[in-house]
């Protein structure tokens, strides 16, 4: 008996130590999606508590005080189990990375971890271990962040370490700068800039969306060479300053402004601070500069720039100094006219959707003031190749799938439906709406109703706040082929199951905190 008794004790300490690393793991993913910001806290308390099924932790309270006797331990074993089963069916949209932050924090919290239990076994006298594990159940997400609070100082001594050595190298191989942000389009203008750019000077673009302090930092002390001449930095933001300390880090010499929109508006609270914000790039560089800003935007073309130096302007309105016209869109790219410098060249690209134009027209109006011949700006365009998971273009057997999932934005949404409705199949959006809109998410997201219901043969939304907002929107034009599912996974199912030769639209992606 004694035998069975031990079994079914190390049984329940296993169970108990598997979910233990698993709430942890889930807790600390959303800190890690959340850019480790601790007002994030609020969010995982929400989903620990509440939201989560998997997580159902009253019964702990029952089991921390009978943990002593072997019947509850099999039963406390057993219910861990069935958890543990649910979380692990569950499956997260993004895995924890374990980057070397994760790896300290994931340190400290097992010392943090057998500290508390240590103290409640010994001091509180409590019946078993197994009790004590229990209690930390209750108060994991406060233990996690408490233990990021403590490695917090070590954590801002290494990002200044990294960024003095990234200072250094720069004042080192002096590149030339070139900074582009706004609220959407800095990758696609990025990577266009390089195509640009690359046969005439050896460049360095930051890789993927290393847009903050730390992953430019990084790109820097990793990739940047002695034989790079320019640097292309796409520089973003969440919140006030974050520009305006990117700008003091790496003094750009001249600067793109894509767009200004309502992205991040959760942090930034308004267009006008977005505008302030995303302006400071402008501000920041030398009179020997050059600013190349949308003028087809109407906050960048009514604000007053307080800049030393030259302001370049692009778009489709007239008087611009570079200025598209006679566009033509289909399943095949886009071609237009390019007016600038008493002169008009033709262009043409295989890029889809009518925001891949203004990426083209600002990557093309700095490498023409930079010096990259006509010619070889008209071949470039030509051959540029599209971003993954940005407007891109598959097909799976008779399925055709664009492939807008990296981000979204209310523009972007729309030239994203435009293409979609030039197909001649049976229509599909798949989409969790725009997020992070802040008070006005669910006016943007209402205000794609019209266009959606009417382009769209089939809707299908991952059920998100955003999302909800627009079925009502949806609802409201008296549109009825729409479902909501929890995931992507259970979209892209159902899609090749019942319509496995029709052309289907993702449009934007989410992570697990907008799930919350």
């Amino acid at each position: 008996m004694e035998t069975f008794k031990n079994i079914i004790e190390y049984f329940s300490l296993f169970m108990t130590a598997v979910m233990l690393v698993l709430i942890t793991n889930k807790t600390l993913q959303i800190f890690q999606q959340s850019h480790y910001q601790f007002r994030s806290f609020k969010k995982n308390i929400k989903h620990y508590y509440l939201k989560d099924p998997s997580n159902f932790w009253p019964p702990y309270i029952f089991f921390f005080f009978y943990l002593h006797l072997w019947y509850i331990q099999l039963i406390y074993g057993i219910y861990l189990g069935v958890l543990i089963f649910f979380k692990v069916r569950r499956k997260s949209i993004l895995k924890l990375k374990f980057t070397a932050r994760i790896k300290r924090i994931y340190f400290l919290l097992i010392i943090t971890n057998t500290l508390i239990a240590s103290v409640l076994s010994w001091q509180a006298k409590l019946p078993h271990l197994g009790s004590a594990v229990a209690f930390l159940f209750l108060i994991t997400p406060f233990i996690v962040y408490f233990t990021a609070l403590l490695i917090q100082p070590l954590e801002i001594l290494i990002s200044s370490m990294h960024l003095c050595r990234a200072k250094r190298k720069l004042v080192k191989i002096e590149p030339v700068i070139i900074g582009i942000t706004g609220s959407y389009g800095k990758t696609g203008t990025k990577n266009i800039l390089f195509s640009f750019l690359q046969d005439k000077y050896m460049v360095l673009p930051s890789p993927a969306s290393y847009n903050t302090m730390n992953g430019l930092a990084l790109t820097i002390n990793r990739k940047l060479k002695k034989y790079h001449e320019v640097l292309i930095a796409e520089m973003g933001a969440t919140e006030m300053k974050d520009i305006e300390k990117l700008v003091k880090f790496i003094r750009p010499k001249y600067g793109i402004i894509t767009a200004i929109g309502p992205q991040h508006l959760e942090t930034f609270k308004s267009i006008e601070n977005i505008l302030t914000e995303k302006t400071k790039l402008i501000q920041g560089l030398p009179g020997t500069g050059i600013a190349i800003v949308n003028f087809d935007n109407d906050y960048l073309r009514n604000y007053s720039f307080n800049s030393k130096c030259r302001i370049v302007s692009f778009g489709l309105r007239e008087g611009v100094d570079y200025q598209a016209r006679d566009v033509k869109t289909d399943l095949s790219g886009i071609s237009f006219k390019t007016k600038y410098k008493n002169k008009e060249i033709e262009l043409r690209t295989r890029l889809l959707g009518f925001h891949n134009l203004y990426n083209i027209l600002a990557a093309f109006a700095l490498a023409s003031e930079l010096g990259i011949p006509e010619s070889e700006l008209i071949y470039q365009t030509s051959v540029l190749e599209p971003v993954e998971n940005r407007l891109t273009l598959r097909e799976e057997g008779d399925l055709v799938i664009l492939d807008d999932s990296f981000n979204s934005n209310p523009e972007g949404f729309k030239n994203a439906l435009d293409v979609l409705s030039k197909f001649n199949k049976f229509k599909i959006l798949i989409t969790p709406g725009i997020v992070e809109g802040g008070k006005e998410e669910s006016k943007i997201n209402l205000g794609l109703a019209e266009k959606i219901s009417a382009v769209c043969d089939l809707v299908i939304l991952i059920k998100t706040k955003a999302s909800l907002s627009i079925k009502k929107g949806l609802d409201e034009h008296s549109y009825q082929d729409v479902k909501v599912v929890e995931d992507f996974r259970k979209a892209i199912k159902f899609v090749k199951e019942n319509y496995p030769d029709a052309a289907v639209l993702i449009e934007n992606d989410i992570t697990d905190i907008y799930k919350i």
